[in-house]
């Protein structure tokens, strides 16, 4: 069993046990603290018991909207807090992305994320992988979805007034997000890790992906 964990390069299980669990600040996003116990990694006696608190959030859509006809993804620009506080661009460059509001699956609240942040309806949609952007601080859990757009109708702004949300669209051509991405001028996770994903998989997958649409115009 020595090595197990060391010598598979994957996510695997581990036995954990919480014991307590305290909810410190209720807001825009809970802050818990959990009191927890778990397994060793190579055998012996489990570790604990320790405080760990973390942002509660749950899943998340992200959204990469590709327009094939101008080989663009349309991203979005807004005020960020922690941009603001660590960095001079406060007005930071991203995907459209959100909470999943309750009785909503995860593909409902893509859609809806994609048509509050962009003003655009996906054609098609179907979600590519998940991600844990910051494991050890919040339970965030994203999904990444691609969905294929018509950026015709791109609107200049877009957001929910009863959120604050002041948000601008912007089509990128596919080729200047990647030089934008590489060249550092970028620092949003979500942006980076997507973009990189599209760099390899995305043209293929889009194509994979209007395939469905054309073949379910085809059965209408």
């Amino acid at each position: 069993m020595s090595g197990h964990y060391r010598d598979q390069l994957t996510d695997q299980p581990l036995a954990f046990e919480v014991l307590r669990e305290e909810l410190i600040h209720r807001g825009f996003r809970d802050f818990k603290q959990l009191t927890i116990e778990h397994d060793p990694l190579d055998g012996g006696a489990r570790i604990g018991p320790m405080e760990r608190e973390y942002l509660a959030t749950g899943p998340v859509a992200v959204i990469v909207p590709y327009d094939p006809a101008r080989d663009a993804i349309v991203v979005i620009r807004q005020f960020r807090l922690a941009a603001a506080l660590d960095t001079p661009n406060a007005a930071a460059v991203e995907l459209p992305a959100g909470m999943v509001d309750p009785g909503e699956n995860i593909a409902e609240a893509a859609a809806r994320e994609l048509q509050e942040e962009t003003g655009l309806a996906p054609l098609a949609i179907e979600r590519c992988f998940s991600m844990l952007p910051s494991p050890g601080l919040t339970d965030e859990h994203a999904h990444i979805f691609l969905a294929i757009v018509d950026a015709g109708e791109l609107e200049t702004s877009a957001g929910k007034d009863d959120e604050h949300e002041d948000i601008r669209p912007i089509l990128a051509p596919v080729e200047d997000l990647i030089a934008a991405v590489d060249d550092g001028r970028i620092e949003n996770g979500y942006l980076i890790a997507c973009t990189h994903w599209f760099a390899r998989k995305g043209r293929a997958r889009a194509q994979a992906l209007q395939g469905t649409l054309f073949d379910s115009e085809g059965d209408a």
